[in-house]
């Protein structure tokens, strides 16, 4: 019996990579604004997402939202009829269902995340949870690799303070926890998230 294998179109992943490349060249990963080092390009980001998401056993649409996963509300939020255009009405309505309400729009950070936490929360669809979780969990590895390497310091980079940014991830971390056990979530894609907001917490007084 052989071992069955998910097929990613490599034509249509492509040129979802140069399309985030080229919407994203001017975003880069936070950090703090006198640290020395090198800015890292903010595509870094979505193509690990990415590569999670095929990891985690995404097809080809969520491969690709998990590259444009941000592309809504970070660079077009009239973008949807071009990604519908351009990579279909699925991959649409997956960057649709990873994207939260602006802060312009919301400016109250609990207010606003507990918006994406209630359609999280409700959410049957296990391509949309896929990618969100395995967007929380590159996000969350980043920053507790730099707590690690700068200390506590890395909150002040966030705009939002450390007992918020706890509130959230913990929010989070529980919300992908019961979509696991009802089995629209990786297991240990969850569980991973889990240790990692308990590591966070290390550096946040709690």
């Amino acid at each position: 019996m052989t071992e069955q294998t998910m097929k990613i179109d490599p034509v249509k992943l492509s040129e979802a990579v140069a399309f985030a490349a080229d919407k994203h060249s001017d975003q880069t990963r936070k950090r703090a604004k006198d640290d020395p080092r090198p800015r890292i390009p903010y595509i870094s980001h979505l193509m690990a997402v990415s590569g999670m998401v095929i990891e985690d056993g995404g097809d080809t649409d969520e491969a690709i939202a998990g590259l444009l996963h941000d592309y809504i509300e970070d660079i077009d939020e009239d973008g949807a009829d071009e990604l519908e255009q351009r990579f279909g009405a699925r991959v649409r309505d997956l960057v649709i269902g990873c994207s939260g309400p602006k802060k312009e729009q919301i400016p109250d950070f609990r207010t606003r995340k507990q918006l994406y936490l209630d359609h999280l929360t409700s959410t049957r669809d296990d391509g949309a949870v896929r990618v969100s979780l395995a967007d929380k969990v590159h996000n969350a590895r980043s920053t507790v690799s730099d707590l690690e390497t700068d200390g506590p310091s890395v909150w002040d980079r966030f705009n939002a303070g450390v007992e918020d940014q706890l509130w959230w991830y913990g929010s989070l971390s529980a919300a992908y926890t019961d979509h696991a056990e009802d089995g629209r979530a990786d297991e240990q894609r969850a569980a991973e998230l889990q240790r990692l907001v308990a590591r966070m917490k290390e550096f946040g007084g709690q």
